[in-house]
């Protein structure tokens, strides 16, 4: 019903390319087929891995114009970028042979961080890549316990430590289903890890990380790290 509704909505009002303006795709998806194209898509070995989940989609880097597009769904209230990014990141998640898991889980705000950006952005990406799959959407599950400070300009070791014991789940899992973790930024992991670390907690199985974009993280010359932009995650 939500496909059909939203094709509907297409003939009606047609999207357009949020970056060049032509027509967009069908779906229906503000960006045309030659922007999308030209997305910096994460190259093979450089993306972000970690044995700690079952798969990892996250397939574009953390530059323009993906960075500018996250960056205005996060801090310029632009919520319509989460229809656009949660689509695509859903679809290249179907580009996968494996199975899709039983339940989406956004990694949640600070309940203080909430009221003063009067959204979640992760929740927001979540709800159209599941609505895009059909599966279903639990905003609850995950927690945010303690507020932390920003993770810009960090280590890796100090972003670890910032958000160690961040999250708790609100309830424990039957039947240890897969899911999928969904945020728009991931750096060094910290934050996506100590969320796993929680729903593992909680009984939940194998997790999935479905991620918009990449920063790689490049060195000083005196050997410390530092990101590409300024992500917090």
């Amino acid at each position: 019903m939500a496909r059909l509704l939203a094709a509907c909505g297409s003939l009606l009002a047609p999207p357009h390319c949020v970056l060049c303006d032509a027509p967009g795709l069908p779906g229906p998806l503000d960006l045309c087929a030659d922007c999308l194209a030209g997305l910096p898509r994460v190259d093979p070995g450089d993306g972000f891995e970690s044995r700690a989940f079952e798969r990892v989609c996250c397939p574009w880097r953390f530059e323009f114009p993906v960075d500018a597009l996250v960056r205005a769904l996060k801090f310029q209230g632009e919520r319509a970028y989460a229809r656009l990014l949660g689509t695509l990141l859903a679809r290249e998640r179907w580009r996968c042979a494996a199975a899709p898991p039983r339940l989406v889980v956004p990694v949640p705000l600070h309940p203080a961080r909430l009221r003063e950006r009067g959204y979640n952005q992760a929740a927001e990406l979540a709800r159209f890549a599941a609505r895009e799959l059909s599966l279903p959407l639990d905003r609850a599950l995950l927690q945010r316990a303690r507020s932390t400070r920003g993770q810009t300009g960090l280590g890796a070791r100090e972003r670890a430590l910032n958000v160690a014991g961040a999250f708790i789940a609100t309830r424990k899992l039957q039947d240890a289903p897969p899911l999928a973790l969904v945020d728009d930024v991931v750096t060094t992991g910290s934050t996506v890890l100590a969320a796993a670390a929680a729903l593992r907690a909680a009984g939940s199985g194998p997790i999935e990380l479905w991620v918009v974009c990449h920063a790689a993280r490049r060195r000083h010359r005196d050997g410390r790290e530092y990101p590409l932009q300024d992500p917090q995650r």
